[in-house]
Formats: C-alpha cells, structure tokens, sequence
C-alpha cells in the first residue's frame, strides 16, 4: 500500500512540472541556400559547361563558389576554385590540364538571407580531351614497326607523346620543319600494339590519335618475292603455291599479267610488302579468272593497273569463291568493263569485301558495273561491304541481274562522277538484298544529269549519315533519305578532277562523320 502511495505522489509531481507554461526548446538549423540535387556538366574536347539550380532564397548578388579537383572527395587543394555570380560557367583547358579526370562540387556563399549552404557535388567525373588537330591516319600510314602521323600545320607545338598498351610513354621531340609541314614518322614501334599519340603545346593536348600497328607477315606460308626484279616473277609463282600461300610483292615495283590471264583455283593472299611509299602494280594485259571451290582470294595494298585489258576479274569459269577481298588497292589506267564480273551460271561469292580502296575510270566505256553479276539472273555475291573507300569516274557501281542477295553495306564512301548514259548507281532488276544499308558516305556530282539513274530494287536502301551535292542529280529513281548539301561538288572537294577530295568547306555538316575518312 505505501508503494502504490509513493508511485501516486511521483506522478502527481511529474504532472505539475510539466503543466508549466514554458517555450518549447528549438533544434537550431543554421540557413541553407539551396538543398543540393544535381548539377549539369557537359564537356567537350577544350571547355566544359557546369551549371546547377539558382538558390532558392537567394538575394541580389547571390554569389556561388566553384571548385574542380582531381580527388572526389576534394582533400586537399582544388585544382581551379572561383566565385561566380552566375549559376552556368565555363571552363577551358587554359585554366584545367587535358586528359585529367576531375570532379566539381558548388556552394551558395553566405548572404543576407543566411549561411553558406552546403556542398553541392556530382559524383560523375569529366576530362577534357583537348583540340584534336590530327588527321585520320590511311592503313598504309602504319605498318609494324613505324607510322606516318599527320596533322594541321598548327604552331606553338613542342612534342608528341607515343604511350603503348604498358603505359610506357615515349617522348618525339618536333623540329620547326615537322611542325610546319605536319607530319612526322615514328620508328621503333611494336607490332601489333595499340599506341595512344598525343601533341602537346606545353602541357595543353593539341590532338590525340590511338592506332593499332600491324602483324609482322612471318609464316611457313610466306612466298617473299621482294628480292625478285623479274617482272614476270608474279605469274610464275601463282601456279606453284600452295593453298593458303601468301606472297610479298616489292613496293613500286611492275609485276606483269601477259594476255593469257591467269586463273585462280585456290586460296592465296597477294599484297605489297610492308613499308611506305607506292605499292606494288600489278600490270594487266588480261583479266584474272577463277575456278573450282575455294575459301579465298584477298589483295593487299595493291595497284591495278591497266594495259589492255578490261577488267580486274572476269570469271568465266564456274567458280564458288568463299571471300574475296581488296584492301587499300588502287587502280590506274581505264579499264573499261568491271572491277569483278561473274558471268557464267552457278557463280558465286559469298562476300566480296572492299576497304580502304581507291577506284576510277571503271565501266564508263562499255557501260558495266564496278560489280556486276549477271548470267542470266544464275550468278550471285551473297554479301557485299564497302568501307571507307572512294570510287570516281565510273559508269555503275553494282549490278546483280534479278537475284536476292544476303546483304549489300556501304559505310564512310565518296562517290563522284559517276553515272551515265542511263546506268544506275545500284540495280537488282526488280529484287533487293535482305540488308541494305548506306551509312555515312558522300554523292558527288553525276556524269549526266539528264541520263543518270539512282536505284532500282524491290526495296529501297536504307541511308543514315549520308549527303549529295547540288549537282548530284538523277534523272530517275533518286535517292531517299540522304541530307542535301547546298553546294557543287566543286565547292566540297579540293581538287575532284584530279581526285582529291579533301573536304575544303568547313562548315559542312559531315565533315567529320561523312565519306572516306582519308578525306576528312
């Protein structure tokens, strides 16, 4: 009973205390301009654009304080630090360094209103990767142990740095002369070895180009030629090599096909030796053919040349050739029928692949295609992919007679002068292939206008990326969905008639995205 007294009395207590009218204590919370969310960052190759929300009761002449650092947790000094009274800046590589990953956080600075706010940081990082002056290097600029680099002539450059896939960086010290001209070549290098190649101003990146070097041709199936100054060397060989062969022709040098052709029945890889300068030419008096089944044919850093005859390849033979393949081949001369014809019933190809080539003067005089399958709608190339080549002067670029081919892909090409006398760029006779896409590649002028023909298929292709001149004009089955450029051909290219097409227009949409990239 006293302890049910005693409990009773406590409480009676607790309740008069606590019936006391006093004010209630506050938690303090110190004024904060803005509660942090996210801020907007945007880099590009030399500036970033930084923005964030205006502070929600911030006065006139709110001012913010910006801080970049390479530490995310921002120990220690800021590389850049600044107040602004703006709530978007900017910031170029004059005050931050290229190729540097940083973060950035932003405070509302005390004013009238209360406190400095809290922090406002991004987790995500940005790096500025510096003007980019370098040139699309060709294939035939790196080989295995060296590469040509090119760039604008732009001063103020004081080295270039080559760092290989160890992080080993190795510094190239650059003349007046390597400067002004643009261009420079790096030895010592290691096969098959992705390199990243910066130019520097000081310590501000100039450009930065990352290139694979190539395999070294080593091998038990290797046939070196390049000792040979026997022009007839190349015909001997063929017939005698074993499937699978490679053979290394002498850069410059004439190899000569006489006016009996020869004909191919196996797999067998023909290409220029490593090294710079011209490649090798193979001279032809008559065509190439083909015959039997085999895996297949690929040409290297070639140039064909013709003395006669009318084709690269006419195959006459019933042939079934897996791949055939032309990489960074040229052609010289005016051959007047194709580039590949398949002419007799039961050809095939299953992919004919061109990359890196240079082709002109083909077809225009006896009105073929640069491919063409014909045979009565029996011959076929299953596949067709087309990179970052140039073809001019030519009459049709593929033909394949009321076949319904796998795919045909062009990607990052320059076409000009081509088409006439009622040709047309593509023609499937009423079919189409199951693929059919042309992506980033540019339509110069047309031979006529007035008798010069687009595509013609059961389906049209798909374009994406791509472009025509004002004088890229077709009388029928134009192009659909490809962006016009309000210029001629001439206003585009350097130099079209000599075949330079360079693009010399700066404010061209696709100059950095459309046609063969040797000529961006």
């Amino acid at each position: 009973m006293k302890k049910i007294i005693l409990y009773t009395a406590l409480m009676q207590i607790v309740c008069i205390l606590f019936s006391c009218n006093k004010p209630s204590a506050e938690v303090f919370q110190p004024a904060r301009e803005f509660t942090p969310t996210s801020l907007s960052i945007s880099a590009s190759d030399t500036v970033v654009t930084i923005s964030w929300p205006a502070s929600v009761n911030s006065a006139s002449g709110q001012t913010y304080t910006v801080q970049i650092s390479e530490d995310s947790s921002f120990d220690g000094t800021a590389a850049l630090s600044f107040i602004t009274d703006a709530i978007k800046v900017m910031v170029t590589d004059d005050s931050i360094a290229d190729n540097t990953k940083y973060f950035v956080r932003v405070k509302a600075n005390q004013n009238a209103a209360g406190a400095d706010s809290y922090w406002l940081t991004d987790t995500a990082s940005f790096k500025l990767t510096g003007r980019q002056i370098f040139k699309t290097p060709s294939s035939t600029d790196i080989i295995d142990v060296a590469a040509i680099l090119k760039w604008t002539p732009t001063a103020g450059l004081t080295k270039l740095v080559l760092t290989d896939e160890d992080n080993q960086a190795t510094d190239y010290d650059l003349t007046d002369a390597i400067i002004s001209e643009g261009v420079d070549t790096v030895y010592n290098l290691k096969a098959n070895t992705t390199y990243n190649a910066q130019l520097l101003s000081g310590s501000k990146t100039m450009g930065s180009l990352n290139f694979t070097t190539q395999l070294a041709v080593s091998g038990s199936n290797v046939i070196d030629l390049r000792s040979s100054t026997d022009s007839m060397v190349l015909i001997e060989t063929l017939p005698t090599a074993a499937p699978g062969s490679i053979i290394l022709l002498k850069r410059a040098m004439r190899y000569n096909i006489p006016s009996t052709g020869y004909v191919f029945n196996q797999s067998v890889t023909i290409r220029s030796g490593l090294g710079f300068g011209d490649p090798a030419i193979i001279s032809m008096s008559a065509n190439f053919d083909a015959s039997g089944s085999f895996d297949s044919l690929t040409f290297s850093d070639i140039n064909f040349a013709t003395i006669g005859s009318g084709y690269v390849f006419n195959i006459g033979n019933v042939a079934n050739i897996g791949t055939m393949s032309f990489i960074n081949c040229t052609t010289s001369g005016e051959f007047s029928n194709s580039l590949v014809r398949l002419k007799t019933a039961g050809d095939q190809i299953g992919t004919l692949e061109m990359d890196g080539c240079i082709f002109d003067s083909i077809g225009v005089g006896a009105k073929y295609a640069v491919v063409y399958a014909n045979a009565s709608s029996s011959a076929i190339i299953n596949n067709i992919n087309v990179t970052n080549s140039t073809f001019y002067n030519i009459y049709y670029f593929v033909r394949e007679d009321g076949v319904a081919p796998a795919s045909l892909k062009i990607d990052a090409c320059t076409f000009n002068n081509f088409i006439n006398q009622a040709g047309y760029f593509i023609n499937y006779s009423g079919t189409a292939p199951a693929t059919f896409k042309i992506n980033n590649s540019i339509f110069g002028s047309t031979l006529d206008p007035s008798s010069s023909n687009g595509i013609k298929s059961s389906q049209g292709a798909v374009f994406d990326g791509c472009y025509q001149t004002s004088d890229c004009i077709f009388s029928a089955n134009a192009f659909s969905g490809v962006a016009s450029y309000s210029g001629t051909a001439a206003s585009l290219f350097k130099d079209p008639v000599a075949g330079d097409f360079s693009i010399i227009d700066d404010n061209f949409e696709g100059r950095k995205t459309a046609g063969d990239p040797r000529w961006q």
